[in-house]
């Protein structure tokens, strides 16, 4: 059984031309509910939730992009920040939020194969919305 804490584990993804990006493999509550709180422009019960579009990707990046490849022109590296992130050849962003949705799939997918234990049957609530189900309506496909 998973311990009811997220044990830290850094993931590295992937990107074009050699560059990777290593990110957090699971946010924990509080990480989650700052990308939720800066992403929600307006929340009201009963009604549509509306996001900020400008933050979508960037706070999701910015709670797990812990390292990076990235160097300026003269091949410097630059730290991780909001600011760097602002800067990037917005190809570059779009990969490396395209890079973590996969990465969000797959750490889903495989925490819901944990929770469903071996034999296949759910040991979740069937009322209640799983984390992971939120995020993904939250962060659908905006960048």
């Amino acid at each position: 059984m998973a311990g009811d804490f997220v044990t830290p584990k850094i993931d590295r993804l992937t990107l074009s031309d050699g560059r990777w990006v290593d990110v957090k493999h699971r946010l924990n509550a509080g990480e989650r509910r700052r990308v939720y709180g800066r992403m929600v422009r307006e929340m009201a019960f009963g009604q549509k939730t509306t996001l900020n579009p400008e933050m979508v990707g960037l706070t999701r990046l910015a709670e797990y992009v812990v390292a990076w490849s990235m160097t300026d022109d003269r091949g410097v590296s630059v730290p991780v920040s909001e600011a760097a992130f602002d800067n990037l050849d917005p190809d570059v962003y779009s990969e490396m939020v395209a890079a973590l949705d996969t990465h969000e799939e797959r750490v889903d997918a495989e925490r819901e194969q944990e929770k469903n234990g071996r034999d296949g049957v759910s040991t979740s609530s069937a009322i209640s919305p799983s984390p992971s189900s939120v995020a993904g309506a939250l962060s659908g496909s905006v960048n």
